[in-house]
């Protein structure tokens, strides 16, 4: 398997780029809902960092996610409509109507293309027409379960290798690296994760006796399991001060809502609903520590976003993040955790801070447009 090389080469200035991500947000059973602003959407994060650079960005995405409100500010924004959405769900595998046509007619404007996943028609229609500028920036570390891996594995054993072969392929994570390693030679050795805002998250050496849940209130979450080791946590008379603060929305609210009124957790448990970034920013910073504990999801921003603001996190391992906080002491990463795990987060909260400091310029989003830009400059 021949790989790229890590080396770090002069990032150019005033590049043209184009990010195709045409979801936008996670969809709950399939459902889309549109919000008033996208601001605060990772890809467009990712975007103010290229833009901090003095690059110029335009992100096309599907039409089903466009925003009630105004688009971001200096943010070319195109839409497209997805077709066939009966097969090519919107929400899962959208197929963008027109982004042939538009890469045919724009691509020679732009310096370098980004788009997600390999398993995407996005990323092979710009395979098929702009490969020598493509970076396909990849999530995925397993194929999909859908219909039994079945149409994942046709596509990365067929489609994938006989036509995106030339692609520069750049992982999120070591597992989404491991697993695209298996049908590609043009694989990055460096990871670029997602990045957070470096201008909105930032550390503070103040900080509150309370934990935060930043989370979609919906199963596979486990928000109720999270509220049941912070329950026992506190049951410890030197512990019984703290708070948890819950940040988010769904279509559990009410259930969890339940779940702390029966347990009389209402001055200990706090539910904030959706927050932008700029009013989750003091709650994220001041905690002690970022819980998780999910079923359901490989990549989450919210922990880049927390080491960033110099909150440790306590989380279970299925996200591929888990190895990388636990490699470079960010917090503690292990299946199962409670209100032990809680306990020492707390007692060496100090060391794990210092440690996200430490690692905040590798994850803020300036960081890792600096690394995607990099990574192209060197192998192109």
């Amino acid at each position: 398997m021949t790989m790229l090389s890590n080396n770090v080469a002069q990032a150019p200035i005033d590049m043209n780029i184009l990010i195709i991500n045409l979801i936008l947000s996670t969809a709950e059973k399939g459902l889309i809902q549109r919000r008033s602003s996208i601001d605060d959407t990772m890809i467009c994060t990712f975007a103010r960092g290229f833009m901090a650079l003095n690059h110029k960005v335009t992100i096309v995405a599907a039409e089903e996610f466009r925003p009630l409100g105004n688009d971001p500010e200096n943010i070319e924004m195109v839409y497209l409509p997805s077709q066939i959405k009966k097969v090519f769900k919107p929400s899962l595998l959208p197929w963008p109507k027109g982004l042939t046509t538009f890469l045919k007619k724009n691509s020679n404007n732009y310096d370098m293309v980004i788009t997600s996943e390999a398993f995407s028609i996005a990323s092979l229609i710009a395979s098929r027409i702009c490969p020598e500028k493509l970076i396909i920036w990849q999530e995925m570390a397993f194929h999909q379960k859908k219909m039994k891996k079945m149409p994942s594995k046709f596509w990365h054993n067929v489609i994938f290798k006989l036509l995106m072969k030339k692609p520069l392929i750049v992982p999120r994570s070591q597992k989404a690296h491991d697993f695209i390693a298996e049908y590609s030679t043009r694989v990055s050795k460096t990871i670029v994760d997602h990045g957070a805002d470096a201008e909105i998250l930032y550390p503070t050496e103040t900080t509150t006796d309370s934990f935060v849940i930043v989370s979609r209130l919906v199963p596979g979450k486990n928000i109720d399991k999270m509220i049941a080791s912070f329950s026992n946590f506190i049951s410890n008379p030197a512990f019984s001060h703290y708070t948890l603060h819950i940040v988010g929305d769904g279509n559990m609210a009410q259930t969890i809502e339940k779940q702390i009124k029966d347990n009389n957790l209402e001055e200990k448990v706090k539910m904030h609903g959706f927050m932008t970034h700029i009013e989750l920013a003091s709650y994220l910073r001041q905690a002690k520590a970022l819980l998780v504990n999910t079923s359901m999801d490989l990549n989450m921003v919210t922990i880049p976003e927390a080491i960033i603001s110099g909150t440790p996190v306590v989380m279970n391992t299925l996200p591929t993040s888990a190895n990388f906080v636990n490699d470079n002491h960010l917090g503690i990463a292990k299946d199962n955790w409670n209100e032990n795990t809680l306990s020492e987060i707390v007692s060496s909260y100090d060391n794990y801070h210092t440690a996200c400091i430490r690692m905040r310029d590798n994850l803020t989003n300036i960081g890792c447009a600096k690394k995607m830009i990099n990574i192209f400059q060197h192998n192109i």
